[in-house]
């Protein structure tokens, strides 16, 4: 079933990139857990195939049909990836996340190692959610 298509009008979406070959984490992942106890709906769970242990490869295509309200990247310290960069990707200029500043840079560490640094991360969905407006 399709997530997006049951999710309330007022839910966001959010694309939650690992890395730049679209790498992300479904609500079934301890990190798609910390998104959805924000309410946040997210693209990549009707993406994911039974073999991908909630890690599924989105393309680009994918991402740019699904025009996520929110993206947050995991792939800055590693990969260089900003906002910016994301916003140049072809085809990206014109997404919700990009045109209301809903790119979210995290840092590595905070979004991936888990532990006392799990409370850190939810500040960080927390302090971006109250920066960028609803719909």
């Amino acid at each position: 079933a399709d997530a997006t298509a049951k999710a309330p009008k007022t839910a966001r979406t959010y694309y939650h990139e690992l890395d730049p070959t679209y790498f992300s984490a479904t609500s079934k992942t301890f990190i798609g857990q910390i998104y959805s106890s924000f309410g946040l709906v997210n693209i990549a769970d009707a993406a994911s195939k039974a073999d991908d242990g909630g890690y599924p490869q989105l393309s680009a295509e994918y991402i740019v049909a699904a025009d996520p309200d929110m993206m947050f990247l995991a792939d800055v310290k590693c990969c260089q990836m900003t906002s910016a960069s994301v916003g140049a990707r072809a085809g990206w200029a014109s997404l919700k996340a990009v045109t209301s500043g809903g790119v979210v840079e995290l840092d590595d560490d905070i979004a991936s190692r888990w532990g006392p640094r799990v409370v850190d991360q939810y500040r960080a969905v927390a302090a971006a959610l109250s920066e960028v407006p609803v719909g």
